[in-house]
């Protein structure tokens, strides 16, 4: 059996939506919990406030009594990478008790975190309480694995460039007696040097450190400017991206691994749903990089519309086949490839982009001219 984590979005309809699905799901797979939180809890979350539907505490607590009425568990997400200093407040931290104890009443089993002295403190006051270590905390090694085991946590999300070695995989999941949780839909670059100041910047934008952050208004960070321009100009990166497609669930279910991620509480309910559904299904006919982020285009017409349009700044055209990969995660499971050698002793990913992936130059060559725009600006005194 396998088992999905979804956003929470925070509708009725979309609950309603979860448990069609859960009830005509013929390929043995549920979702087994939503996940989210609300906008400046007492801890925050690596996802700024900015970008999430605005949801009070009594609104949260009663859509977690809704989840719950459906049989979908709710994991309350507080991932936060860089904290304000409450935790060394004895006021704060008896207003993060009371928080979590509310949660608990209104029917929250799990709650996931990604600094060590939190997941101590709540283990220390709260028993019973399921904690899921984020995979903000970059679980990436056996020895990390026991040691964020022996915090006191339940379940382990793994960082997300360790999804395609799987010898690592069933390494840690024969040493750590605990469930491992992947996320599926990642668009990151693999191994970028970018992620741990983008998680850092993140969370400082969701916590009481965004008073003292000189920009106040809606940004784009340079982390996206310099991903998405190394993305068009290698266009490899886009194969080396450790997302798993929703064929291959059954592949890491075979080596003890059922729990599964799906990314997306800042897009929209209908685009949520699209995503989920395919991964229920564990199939999906169209351009794979749609069901990592929406402003890709989802199927072969919307791609030759793109093209029409050129310089349409609404989307993006590049198009990763789904079907012609097939075989494409084989070498990995047989553990034939050896990603730590580094990516020019292999070229195995960048094989598979004559295979499997498509662009509209011109359409791309916009964007790139954009983004070295806005680079010479971030660049400029």
């Amino acid at each position: 059996m396998k088992y999905l984590s979804v956003p929470a979005i925070f509708t009725d309809s979309y609950l309603e939506k979860l448990n069609i699905l859960n009830i005509n799901a013929k390929n043995n797979i549920k979702i087994y919990e939503v996940y989210g939180s609300i906008p400046q809890g007492p801890i925050g979350t690596i996802r700024p406030s900015d970008t999430l539907p605005m949801i009070t505490k009594t609104e949260l607590l009663d859509y977690i009594k809704k989840a719950n009425y459906y049989g979908i568990k709710f994991n309350y997400i507080m991932n936060s990478t860089v904290l304000d200093g409450s935790e060394y407040d004895t006021n704060s931290k008896k207003e993060l008790v009371e928080f979590i104890q509310n949660l608990i009443d209104a029917g929250v089993e799990s709650i996931t975190v990604s600094v060590p002295y939190l997941i101590k403190f709540i283990r220390n006051n709260f028993q019973n309480l399921k904690i899921t270590a984020s995979i903000c905390m970059e679980v990436n090694s056996v020895q990390g694995a026991v040691d964020v085991s022996d915090l006191g946590v339940d379940t382990i999300v793994l960082a997300k460039d360790v999804n395609r070695d799987f010898k690592l995989l069933k390494n840690i999941v024969n040493k750590i007696n605990k469930p491992i949780k992947l996320l599926c839909t990642t668009p990151c670059i693999y191994k970028c040097s970018d992620l741990i100041y983008h998680m850092n910047l993140s969370s400082i934008r969701d916590n009481n450190l965004k008073n003292s952050f000189k920009i106040k208004d809606k940004f784009l960070s340079h982390t996206a400017i310099r991903c998405q321009e190394r993305r068009l100009n290698n266009l490899e990166e886009y194969i080396r991206s450790p997302w798993i497609r929703p064929e291959d669930l059954s592949l890491y279910e075979e080596i003890g691994i059922t729990l599964f991620k799906i990314d997306g509480r800042d897009k929209p309910e209908s685009y949520n749903l699209e995503v989920i559904e395919a991964y229920m299904n564990e199939k999906y006919t169209g351009n794979l990089l749609y069901l990592m982020q929406s402003h890709y285009p989802k199927n072969s017409e919307v791609f030759e519309d793109l093209k029409m349009k050129k310089k349409d700044v609404r989307g993006l055209a590049v198009y990763i086949n789904n079907n012609c990969l097939n075989n494409f995660l084989v070498p990995f499971v047989e553990e034939k490839i050896d990603c730590s050698k580094g990516c020019n002793e292999c070229n195995y990913c960048k094989s598979w982009v004559d295979k499997s992936l498509t662009i509209d130059k011109e359409n791309v060559e916009h964007y790139l001219s954009l983004l070295r725009k806005e680079e010479e600006i971030r660049m400029s005194i």
